[in-house]
C-alpha cells in the first residue's frame, strides 16, 4: 500500500491523500490520472496551497502572505487579564442595572406609600 495525493482539474491539491494498494494481477501500482505518489511537501515542510506542476512533476506552492494570514485567524487567545477586565466589565454594567432597578422600586413603593397617607386615593 502507498500513499497517493489527488489534485483537481486544474491542479490544485484536493487536501487528503487516498491509500492505493497494488494490483492484484501484476502487484504493481497503477496510479491514476490527477494522481501522484509525491507528497505536497516542499524541503520537507507541508504547503499551504500545493498546486501539481504535471510537466515538471513536482508541486508549486500557490499560497501568497496574505492567504497564508487569512488561514491563521486571531493571533493569540486573549490573556486571563483581558478576560478579567471583560468580566469586570459586564458586572460594572449588571451592577448599574441593578441599580436602576432599585432607584425606581424605591420610587414607586414611596409613591403607593403616599397614597396610602392621602386615604388611597390616585
Amino acid at each position: 500500500m502507498i500513499l497517493i495525493y489527488p489534485y483537481r482539474e486544474d491542479g490544485f491539491y484536493v487536501g487528503q491523500p487516498v491509500e492505493l494498494f497494488p494490483d492484484a494481477e501484476t502487484g504493481k501500482y497503477k496510479i491514476p490520472p490527477k494522481a501522484t505518489d509525491k507528497p505536497p511537501e516542499k524541503n520537507g515542510s507541508g504547503m499551504w496551497r500545493p498546486w501539481f506542476d504535471r510537466e515538471k512533476q513536482e508541486w508549486i506552492e500557490t499560497a501568497d502572505q496574505e492567504y497564508k494570514d487569512s488561514l491563521k485567524g486571531s493571533a493569540d487567545p486573549p490573556s486571563a487579564l483581558d478576560e478579567l477586565k471583560a468580566q469586570n466589565a459586564s458586572m460594572v454594567v449588571q451592577l448599574a442595572e441593578a441599580q436602576n432597578l432599585i432607584e425606581s422600586q424605591t420610587k414607586m413603593i414611596s409613591d403607593l406609600f403616599l397614597m396610602l397617607a392621602e386615604g388611597g386615593k390616585a
